[in-house]
């Protein structure tokens, strides 16, 4: 099995390769319609085939079915374009360590923002918890896997981080810090009124990562 982090680039950086080759051989026009309608085509083609790894499979069927759903509306090249870029950004000159600094480091930026953060609380396996905050922003990890995800001062299992309220600026800052979020929930998690982002070792998920807003490709 293929890791995700590099079949999900093969697909999108695939798709633009073959469209940019259809503009090139005069087949395409490069016009925003015909270019959506071609890679909607491409995407069911490449479910039909089964043309990638099983790990990006409902990346692909996601694809299709807001595709029906949303026609010409869906900036499917606009997707592609941000996510090859984004892991491009993470990973064009391989995979770097993340480390207990970095996160100490977004912690405190997160805090110097307004936000309340946790880290005392043992909080994944222990059923639902409840962190009592006062302001509107809050961001709790686990104690316990402070301790048991890290060999040394290295990520060496995927750790939880716990978000309530502005989720954008959170994805923002983690992107700044050079983490990759990988988003499990928006609301319900084990902490009450939170969601769930993961981060994984070298930044390698097993899901398409969360892209902030403000990154261009």
């Amino acid at each position: 099995m293929k890791s995700y982090y590099q079949e999900i680039q093969n697909v999108v950086n695939s798709a633009l390769d073959d469209l940019h080759q259809q503009h090139q051989s005069g087949k395409l026009i490069d016009a925003p319609n015909a270019n959506i309608q071609f890679l909607l085509r491409w995407v069911t083609k490449a479910i039909k085939e089964q043309k990638f790894d099983h790990c990006v499979a409902t990346d692909l069927l996601n694809w299709q079915k807001t595709g029906r759903s949303q026609g010409n509306k869906l900036a499917l090249e606009t997707v592609f374009r941000r996510i090859s870029a984004y892991y491009a950004h993470f990973f064009a000159h391989g995979s770097e360590d993340v480390t207990d600094a970095q996160i100490e480091k977004l912690l405190d930026r997160m805090e110097a923002l307004g936000w309340e953060a946790s880290t005392s609380e043992a909080i994944v396996g222990q059923g639902k918890v409840q962190i009592y905050t006062e302001g509107q922003n809050s961001i709790a990890l686990c104690a316990n896997q402070c301790e048991s995800c890290f060999d040394g001062d290295v990520l060496a299992r995927p750790i939880s981080f716990f978000i309530r309220g502005n989720h954008a600026q959170f994805i923002e800052e983690a992107y700044k810090a050079g983490f990759m979020l990988h988003k499990r929930t928006d609301y319900k998690s084990n902490v009450k009124y939170h969601g769930e982002y993961l981060v994984f070792p070298l930044n390698q998920g097993k899901q398409l990562a969360e892209i902030p807003l403000s990154f261009v490709a």
